[in-house]
């Protein structure tokens, strides 16, 4: 009875939205940020990525697009999205051999949601790794 009354509550809170055991991911988002990342180098480029967890799936479904500040060393948003937002995580390049996260980038992590990505160059789909938002990394699918 417990269980049943704590799964309510977490429903009703909308905290279920960041229990999840596996993260999908749209092959369109990919190849979206495999572009926008070519496009923009030499700087970075920074996005949300929006989702839903349902049943421990979290399904990336799309890229919030949103105004930022970037160079070749940093990109940072300029505006934050309401908490009740389908915001998951987020995605930003890194042009150079590395994605992975610097400490600034776990500092952004740990208050941006629950599932983030780097990209690094040259771009391709296999130059992206996912972080949890402790900057541990993760695993992902891709769906078509």
């Amino acid at each position: 009875m417990a269980s049943v009354f704590k799964n309510w509550i977490k429903k009703f809170l909308g905290l279920d939205r960041f229990e999840f055991e596996r993260v999908v991911v749209k092959q369109e988002v990919i190849d979206n940020i495999c572009s926008f990342a070519k496009e923009n180098h030499p700087r970075e480029f920074i996005m949300f990525l929006e989702g839903k967890a349902k049943d421990k799936v979290l399904r990336i479904r799309s890229l919030a697009f949103q105004e930022y500040a970037a160079n070749e060393d940093s990109a940072s948003p300029k505006i934050y999205f309401p908490l009740n937002t389908d915001i998951a995580g987020s995605i930003h390049s890194h042009p150079g051999p590395s994605n992975r996260p610097s400490r600034a980038d776990r500092h952004f992590f740990s208050k941006n949601g629950m599932f983030h990505m780097i990209i690094k160059e040259p771009y391709e789909q296999s130059d992206i790794q996912a972080y949890d938002k402790n900057g541990q990394p993760m695993s992902y699918e891709i769906e078509d």
